[in-house]
């Protein structure tokens, strides 16, 4: 056993931040500056402060992105444009580079990403040679201003675990239904993803599911084909920006 760990002690952990220019919520949002720098230069900044990282990544399918990246780090790469989801992007990078053990996926409008998480996320995989991936959630209940609007939010993603802590359902619905009064406790999904190598390869290579289309959770494709997600407690809350409102809250962080 001792041996093992230190066999998957020595696993090249890499996050990718896979970082598409066109939105068509918020124009360029990757670009938008916060604290005088870009969204994505802050979200790879905050996940190259994770410890248990051997490399951090940009994976971009636009020149200009591309040439912005540039100015701040050499660890950016060029992908196709016809990728339909992040993990895909990551799997592009995972097929170039044979040497990467564990792939994180860090969302690229993550300015707030909390690097202490990112390695919540990687530390399971040091001590089960049988994981293949992981995610985070965050109790809505933790935050003093949480309500059952937030909770309600189809942006704000919904997941249950089982009794081991595994996903059974991601949903931008409130799961579960609240038929009755109960104590239960809301779990938020935070979109950072760890996965071995193969398990990204082969998760990308199934089509897409009728139930991811119809949430347009590509999560849930995993979960269709068998691939459990083991889901670790996040220490802090993040936000993602995807709208011109979510854009002016980070502005108000900040």
């Amino acid at each position: 056993m001792a041996l093992k760990l230190i066999e998957l002690s020595l696993m090249k952990k890499v996050a990718v931040i896979p970082a598409r220019l066109a939105s068509t919520r918020l124009e360029k949002k990757l670009l938008l500056e916060l604290d005088g720098k870009s969204i994505v230069q802050n979200t790879y900044e905050k996940a190259a402060q994770a410890k248990l990282l051997d490399e951090v990544w940009i994976a971009t399918d636009s020149q200009e992105l591309f040439d912005h990246c540039k100015q701040f780090t050499d660890n950016v790469a060029l992908t196709s444009d016809q990728h339909q989801s992040g993990s895909d992007r990551v799997a592009e990078m995972a097929e170039r580079n044979p040497d990467w053990d564990l792939l994180i996926n860090v969302q690229g409008d993550e300015p707030f990403v909390s690097p202490a998480d990112i390695d919540r996320v990687v530390e399971p995989f040091l001590h089960d040679p049988k994981l293949e991936m992981a995610s985070l959630f965050y109790y809505f209940d933790n935050e003093a201003q949480e309500t059952k609007e937030d909770i309600n939010n189809p942006s704000n993603v919904k997941v249950v675990t089982d009794l081991n802590n595994r996903a059974m359902y991601f949903s931008r619905s409130p799961i579960p239904y609240p038929r009755q009064e109960s104590d239960y406790r809301y779990k938020k999904h935070l979109g950072i993803y760890a996965y071995k190598k193969d398990t990204l390869l082969r998760y990308c290579s199934y089509p897409r599911t009728q139930i991811e289309i119809t949430e347009s959770l590509e999560q849930l494709r995993a979960l269709a084909n068998g691939i459990d997600i083991l889901m670790v407690e996040a220490a802090h809350n993040s936000i993602g920006i995807d709208t011109a409102e979510d854009y002016k809250l980070a502005q108000s962080m900040i």
